[in-house]
């Protein structure tokens, strides 16, 4: 069994009678191939998929499914990235709270005053007493 990957934004176009048929596809793919050009070329698989795309985009209710399903994606995916950003941002200020807090206890236990601490991290007098008694 093989496996081939294929980047193909990286692909680029070369004259149509030096691409083998891989490159043909992935021209197709790429969209840089134009119906005249599948036309020249021999192999009819790629001349399906052009004629398969036209009757696509013809039919409207097709059309808009597919349109509003890549929507439905984009925005899926737009939502997920903000989520994560807000979890990580969320993250980063319940660990800088807990280390303030932690910075907090060990300068207790070394014996400083409160105000000292709550200079130094930020944290409320009140809550440095609690941690106090």
């Amino acid at each position: 069994m093989e496996l081939h990957f294929f980047e193909i934004p990286k692909f680029r176009k070369k004259p149509i009678g030096e691409m083998s048929r891989t490159e043909r596809w992935l021209a197709y793919f790429a969209s840089q191939l134009d119906e005249q050009e599948a036309e020249a070329m021999e192999a009819t698989a790629i001349k399906d998929a052009f004629r398969a795309a036209d009757l696509f985009m013809q039919n409207e209710e097709q059309r808009l499914a597919y349109v509003n399903r890549e929507m439905a994606i984009m925005d899926y995916q737009s939502d997920m990235n903000a989520c994560r950003e807000e979890g990580r941002r969320e993250g980063r200020q319940e660990g800088a709270s807990k280390t303030a807090l932690d910075i907090a206890q060990n300068m207790l236990s070394l014996g400083i005053s409160p105000d000292i601490i709550h200079k130094a991290t930020g944290i409320e007098k009140a809550a440095i007493l609690k941690m106090q008694s």
